[in-house]
């Protein structure tokens, strides 16, 4: 019993011996993980295993929610969430592109995915953060109904017009591509109920209720509040708000499907002058090239 006694003291004299791992720790102790998930979903063979995958994905989103809920006071938490909305646009991706290659086995996110409680954690500890906009500018990205609601509230409730600016370029860039992914259910409809399935089914009936029209019309208001309020914000990747806005806008307005292409003339390969508006009527494909 003295042996024992004394093991225990000097153990509890060691200020290493009970000490917790701090957040950096366990943090990159889950990025580590999350890279050497098997199988990983761009080297799965088989329905299976892409299901696998995206399961293993989206165990790792929540995994980085919970570490933000324990460190809630932590510098990094704001970073932690970030790569927790990345791993779920990651998760909604790849369900999308088991599309196209699965035959029967589709994968669905887990019913836990933790989005509501990473959103209400953003919002509770980080609204007034200038470091906001990152977190904003990867939710272009998702589908997942959170985000909108998170896009609109940073838009109206944060103080600085940097976050603001991304926000609202997101906002509108998270709608477009839902707004394109209904005009491809048009082509393709049995995908629509894998949609709704994505989506969840109040969702998805309100973006279907608003029609091509009313969809493309809030887009293009979004962006032109992007331009002309956020023109000069910058973004982590890229030029200014306000120059990605107006080219977003010129694609809906000039490239979307029914648009009357704007006219090219030019000189074609062999030599010869042509104008585009030469062809109209018939099918025309454009193929764009350089060399250096």
């Amino acid at each position: 019993m003295a042996v024992l006694g004394i093991a225990n003291a000097v153990r509890s004299a060691d200020p290493r011996a009970e000490r917790p791992d701090t957040l950096a720790q366990e943090y990159q102790r889950a990025l580590k993980e999350s890279g050497q998930t098997r199988p990983n979903f761009r080297d799965a063979k088989s329905d299976e295993e892409r299901k696998q995958a995206v399961e293993a994905s989206g165990k790792f989103a929540r995994r980085f929610v919970k570490l933000a809920e324990k460190h809630p006071d932590d510098p990094l938490t704001l970073e932690v969430l970030t790569q927790a909305v990345r791993v779920m646009n990651g998760e909604d991706s790849a369900i999308q592109m088991s599309w196209v290659t699965n035959k029967a086995n589709f994968p669905m996110r887990i019913k836990d995915d933790s989005t509501a409680s990473a959103m209400a954690l953003l919002l509770r500890d980080h609204i007034r953060s200038e470091k906001l906009g990152v977190v904003c500018e990867r939710m272009r990205y998702g589908t997942r109904k959170e985000y909108e609601t998170f896009l609109h509230r940073v838009m109206n409730e944060s103080p600085h017009k940097d976050v603001q600016g991304l926000a609202c370029l997101a906002l509108a860039q998270f709608l477009n591509n839902h707004a394109k992914k209904f005009d491809l259910l048009q082509e393709r409809p049995e995908l629509a109920v894998r949609y709704e399935e994505l989506l969840g089914k109040d969702y998805y009936e309100g973006l279907n209720r608003k029609g091509r029209e009313g969809r493309t019309k809030e887009i293009e208001t979004l962006l032109e509040q992007a331009a002309a309020k956020y023109g000069d914000v910058k973004m982590p990747w890229g030029g200014p708000v306000g120059e990605q806005a107006d080219a977003e806008l010129f694609e809906i307005r000039n490239l979307s499907v029914g648009k009357l292409v704007a006219d090219i003339d030019g000189i074609d390969q062999d030599g010869k002058p042509f104008k585009l508006s030469d062809y109209r009527g018939k099918v025309v494909l454009l193929y764009f090239w350089s060399e250096y």
